[in-house]
């Protein structure tokens, strides 16, 4: 807890810092205000690894002593039986034992009065004992008789000693398994306790690091704004866009670069969704897992001027598809070199590549375009729009996947079936604005089992922004078109400055509150 406190001391001196700033007559972030955060990220990454670090060692550790209490448990089981066994012989032998001599003589008894001259002896010998001496010869039947109860008496007294011995150690066993297995719970809901907490901070300091981030990137780039984000940036992006298809489903989490990508669009495939994220005004050294393209791509894309696509490859008709288009191809078939696997995926999910390498590459196509901008960004003490109500979480069905969002206050925390999203930096994945496009899916040409999302001509909206959602109409007359985003009144809805994830289900799959 004191290291979160500190981080929302820094947290708010850094802003206040930025607020007490007069007008900036710089192109770029003050110097002094950017080390601070730089060294402020720095400290929260680092506390984000030992946390993450501690977090896995420890729950190593809850798995050791789960393995632990189980070999106990049955341990005990197996004592318990033990015990219950040597009982039932103890028991068993006992009543052995309480048969007295008297029993013998007793049988002897009802033998001579049955007729059997076997036992006579017995009896002549009990007389003996009463003061006949004129038959010794029948006292060595006796004496037998009492040798055989005596060594039998004896015998049972020695197993009656050892059962004793083995239910004196097994109790002890029993007892020591079960001390074992009450401190082995004690320290696993210790150890519990421990990992909740780090987890609690950890997601505390995860939260910090994103809002750092955004304020760093914000100083680096203030004056002028990115035509995608409405964001300042330090100098204007020249540079076309850049789309890579990117993977989505759990072999492929988590995703690197898709924080930086200033719009996401999220399309339905076959059994799952994809993105394509679209990167302007920053370049990550990292973006992938990069999957495959589609046919509905490529009328969902062409709104970006000829933008560079980069993509894992496709069949033969979307490949002829994406010749015929307005995309330019940088995929793995046209630069293979710009491409590699990790070692720590498996196949597919394991392409990668760099977005400046792909920017180097797309320089030498002269058909790619600077962007248009997409959507328009609110002003500082702009209102919200006059339709908006409050709204603080999404629920989007897919189907085969189900997304939410939650409104953190700066932002849209997504969660995917339940997950909540981060990127490979450990950065939750939060946009300052969500579209969702209600969107009709064809029939690929190229794939009959490939949904094709019908992207060109109009259909309604939601728009998610500052807290609030407004009810919309999306509408574009041609796939080179931008996308317009209207109110009831007609008017194109301004969001606030920052990424926007744009996803594209199916119609009646969204509800908010």
């Amino acid at each position: 807890m004191a290291t979160t406190s500190r981080v929302l001391s820094l947290i708010l001196v850094c802003c206040v810092a930025v607020s007490a700033l007069a007008a900036p007559a710089l192109s770029q972030g003050d110097p002094r205000i950017l080390r601070e955060e730089e060294a402020h990220l720095r400290e929260q990454e680092s506390r984000r690894d030992e946390l993450t670090a501690f977090i896995a060692a420890q729950e190593a550790t809850l798995g050791e002593i789960n393995n632990e209490i189980f070999d106990l448990i049955n341990a005990i089981a197996i004592d318990n039986t033990q015990l219950e066994l040597i009982a039932e012989e103890f028991e068993r032998t006992v009543d052995e034992r309480r048969e007295p001599e008297a029993t013998r003589i007793e049988i002897a008894v009802i033998s001579f009065r049955q007729g059997d001259p076997g036992q006579s002896g017995l009896i002549d010998e009990i007389r003996a004992l009463n003061g006949n001496t004129k038959v010794p010869q029948r006292r060595v039947l006796y004496q037998s008789v009492v040798v055989d109860v005596t060594r039998r008496l004896d015998e049972i007294d020695t197993r009656l000693q050892n059962l004793t011995d083995q239910l004196t150690q097994t109790r002890q066993l029993l007892s020591d398994s079960q001390d074992q297995f009450e401190q082995r719970q004690a320290l696993e809901r210790q150890l519990r306790d421990e990992v909740a907490a780090a987890k609690a901070e950890l997601e505390n300091t995860l939260i910090a690091i994103q809002n750092t981030i955004i304020r760093i990137e914000r100083e680096q780039s203030r004056q002028i704004s990115a035509v995608l984000t409405g964001l300042d940036v330090t100098s204007h992006v020249t540079r076309p866009a850049l789309v890579v298809k990117i993977d989505n489903v759990p072999a492929a989490m988590p995703q690197a670069g898709i924080n930086q990508a200033d719009i996401v669009f999220v399309e339905e495939v076959e059994f799952a969704t994809r993105l394509a994220a679209v990167f302007h005004s920053a370049a990550p050294a990292e973006v992938g897992p990069v999957r495959s393209m589609r046919t509905g791509d490529l009328d969902l894309l062409a709104q970006l001027n000829s933008p560079l696509f980069a993509n894992s490859g496709g069949n033969r008709g979307t490949r002829a598809a994406l010749a015929d288009s307005t995309l330019v191809d940088i995929g793995v078939g046209a630069a293979p070199q710009l491409y590699y696997r990790v070692s720590t995926r498996r196949v597919p999910h394991n392409l990668f590549t760099n977005a400046g390498n792909l920017w180097s590459l797309g320089a030498g196509y002269s058909a790619a375009g600077l962007p248009s901008p997409m959507f328009v960004f609110r002003e500082p003490n702009e209102p919200v729009n006059s339709t908006a109500v409050p709204a603080s979480s999404i629920d989007i069905d897919y189907g085969y996947t189900e997304v939410s969002y939650t409104w953190s206050g700066s932002g849209w925390d997504r969660s995917q079936d339940g997950r909540p999203m981060f990127d490979t930096r450990g950065v939750r994945t939060s946009p300052a604005t969500v579209i969702v496009q209600f969107t009709r899916y064809g029939q690929s040409a190229a794939d009959s089992r490939s949904p094709e999302a019908i992207t060109v001509g109009s259909g309604r909206a939601l728009v998610f922004t500052d807290g609030h959602v407004v009810e919309a109409t999306w509408s574009r007359q041609r796939a080179t078109d931008v996308t317009i985003y209207s109110d009831s009144q007609g008017r194109r809805i301004s969001i606030l400055p920052g990424r926007t994830w744009v996803e594209l289900p199916r119609a009646d799959s969204t509800s908010y509150s």
